[in-house]
């Protein structure tokens, strides 16, 4: 069932996807989300049907193989606001709720999602449910311990100094919150261990699960150009990544 008040709707009033997505830059979103959504359609190998999952304006399209055909491709999202900037088959619902028949799809994509959900089983479950038999489920979720490793490496003199310019600039008013979130919106990583056994519990077969996305935790004073020539040359993904993908077969 859909909130009466959905808080998503109220966040994505406030942003801008035409000209700044999320807050960021096209280049910068692409870069980013090339980290995680591009390595989820590596797992894309036939023209099968797709539900992306939590997908808002249908960007994981600019990743999907050119052999992919538009009509095997559903967007579903919780958000009305987000939904009308996306040109594609497009559902509102619920991840606890995906309103289709079981075994209906070859491919569910749950990108940067679980973390936003009420009941993470819940919607796991539903993945599985309706999953084809040897479909695939391409998930990514933030991970747990991803600060903490940061602060524990010998990254953390760039983490110091990006907070103290953060908390400074906060005070001088030269760094102002983009966007005010709602009470409702949630933001829960994932602990890598109970994700697998959660996934292993419901009857998923894990083909791999790896570490990706190697954004800097210093994002609130701007990535830019440098920062990405810095990540992508000295910060290993399947080390210090701030997500985990899964992979996993029904």
């Amino acid at each position: 069932m859909l909130m009466d008040i959905n808080p998503y709707d109220e966040l994505y009033k406030q942003m801008d996807f035409i000209n700044k997505p999320f807050g960021y830059s096209s280049d910068e979103l692409m870069w980013i989300t090339s980290k995680v959504k591009g390595e989820l359609a590596r797992y894309i190998t036939t023209n099968g049907k797709i539900l992306d999952v939590g997908g808002g304006y249908g960007l994981m399209t600019k990743f999907l193989p050119d052999f992919v055909k538009k009509k095997n491709y559903v967007n579903m999202d919780i958000s009305i606001v987000m939904l009308k900037h996306s040109p594609y088959q497009n559902v509102l619902a619920v991840a606890e709720q995906i309103p289709f028949r079981s075994a209906s799809f070859d491919y569910v994509i749950l990108s940067e999602v679980l973390e936003h959900v009420n009941d993470k089983i819940k919607v796991l479950r539903e993945c599985y449910r309706i999953l084809k038999s040897r479909g695939l489920l391409l998930l990514s979720t933030p991970r747990e311990g991803w600060l903490s490793d940061f602060k524990r490496s010998y990254f953390l003199p760039f983490y110091l100094v990006s907070h103290i310019f953060s908390v400074v600039g906060s005070k001088l008013g030269l760094l102002k919150q983009q966007f005010q979130i709602p009470d409702g919106v949630k933001d829960e990583y994932s602990n890598e261990m109970w994700l697998r056994e959660s996934l292993e519990g419901i009857g998923f077969k894990v083909i791999e699960q790896y570490r990706a996305n190697n954004i800097l935790p210093w994002a609130n004073t701007g990535q830019g150009r440098f920062w990405h020539w810095f990540a992508d040359r000295f910060v290993d993904p399947k080390k210090w990544g701030h997500c985990t993908i899964v992979i996993c077969a029904k």
